[in-house]
């Protein structure tokens, strides 16, 4: 009975039924191809972004100070413990909450954050690797050092990092798991975002010059802290106006050392990496990225618009530094960005300076003619100096919502 019907349609619908028949399933397979190749990358990118870092601990010294934090008595602990309804909510985040009490900053590890380093001594124990790389290069409040095999700590530990106070794991009531704390000083100073709203607030108008000549001291100080990371093999990969404290406006320490890896970590090969507009070499990544911070905390400081102006210019020495490194940020270190920043000099510019003022890129071309001008240097200033890094596309792909962060739960595994 249906032969009349099938008669009556033409060949030539028929055939393009079956035409977009056939497409929608090759659409489907091909679909499903790129969303097995995207679960697959993704996975394995958190895979390599969680997995830990490597330190050259002496597994005795390690031990001694994880049984007996920092002063070997429990005192210290014992009285925070104690005054635990004093501590103060200075923020909460993904990885925890970070409470003030006296002198001391508090920081938790939520069991939610994944932790990647497995702690010494211990059976299947996990910790932050905040805990370690706070200890391997800020060392103990009170001179306490863990020792390595490769270099005296002597030469390694800085008064540019944090030193640790203390570090213990403890549950804050009965029916919630225990949690990492770590222990370090309070700098009421605050971080770079901190100091320039205090500046913004409280002074009369400055111009981006007076600012530089103010704080490249202490910019240029925190370039050799941040030599000391590289040289001692490891990028810190998370600097941004955050994470960099400030003791004194001439004296700014490199913090959050949640994200230390070694410099051939498998995570800066990774796509998740590649997709946040890294730099291949860590070390001129954190370069780049320290630089951004810097200039991030001037702009933050002053009217905005008057330094996005003078930004892409590109005649000022804070311009002209930014646009010669940017030029060559494949290959920068903190040492030579510290050479030249001092060929920029604010107060007296080295005789060679002007010969490296050609960088900064024309804004009024294209695009950025239909709107003003001002708006378009706001945007793009935004643009060049962004240090955001999200891992929440990955997430989503590696279908960490149904089956979790790819990291082994127990140590060894």
């Amino acid at each position: 009975m249906g032969r009349p019907f099938l008669s009556s349609i033409p060949h030539s619908s028929r055939y393009m039924h079956n035409l977009r028949y056939r497409c929608m399933i090759v659409a489907c397979i091909l679909a499903l191809l790129q969303q097995q190749y995207l679960y697959t990358s993704y996975r394995l990118s958190l895979a390599a972004k969680y997995s830990p870092t490597t330190f050259s601990f002496d597994y005795q010294a390690t031990r001694a100070l994880l049984e007996k934090p920092v002063n070997q008595e429990t005192s210290f602990q014992q009285n925070l413990i104690a005054h635990r309804a004093l501590w103060k909510v200075l923020g909460k985040g993904w990885e925890g909450t970070v409470y003030t009490y006296n002198e001391s900053v508090i920081k938790t590890f939520l069991p939610q954050s994944p932790l990647r380093n497995c702690a010494p001594g211990e059976d299947n124990v996990k910790w932050p690797t905040e805990i370690p790389g706070n200890l391997y290069f800020g060392g103990t409040g009170l001179g306490n050092q863990i020792e390595d095999d490769s270099q005296t700590t002597r030469n390694r530990t800085s008064d540019g990092f944090l030193p640790v106070e203390g570090f213990f794991k403890i549950s804050t009531s009965p029916s919630d798991p225990p949690e990492w704390h770590l222990v370090t000083p309070l700098l009421r100073n605050g971080n770079l975002n901190t100091l320039a709203k205090k500046l913004l607030q409280e002074e009369q108008s400055k111009t981006v010059h007076e600012r530089d000549v103010r704080f490249r001291p202490a910019f240029n100080q925190l370039l050799v802290t941040l030599d000391t990371l590289h040289s001692s093999g490891y990028c810190h990969d998370d600097i941004k106006p955050d994470n960099i404290f400030v003791r004194d406006e001439s004296h700014w320490v490199l913090g959050d050392l949640g994200n230390l890896r070694n410099i051939l970590h498998p995570y800066h090969k990774s796509r998740l990496w590649k997709s946040n507009q890294q730099l291949a070499d860590c070390r001129a990544n954190d370069t780049i990225r320290l630089l951004k911070s810097y200039l991030k905390f001037i702009r933050s400081s002053l009217d905005a618009d008057s330094f996005n102006m003078e930004l892409y210019d590109g005649q000022a020495p804070l311009g002209r530094l930014f646009w010669w490194a940017l030029a060559d940020a494949h290959t920068l270190s903190a040492v030579e960005l510290q050479r030249r920043s001092l060929i920029e000099n604010p107060t007296s510019p080295s005789e060679n300076s002007m010969n490296e003022a050609s960088f900064a890129p024309a804004v009024h071309q294209h695009l950025w003619s239909l709107i003003p001008r001002r708006t378009a240097l706001r945007y793009a200033a935004d643009r060049i100096l962004m240090t955001q890094m999200s891992e929440k596309a990955a997430r989503w792909w590696a279908m960490v919502w149904l089956f979790g962060v790819p990291v082994p739960d127990l140590c060894g595994v």
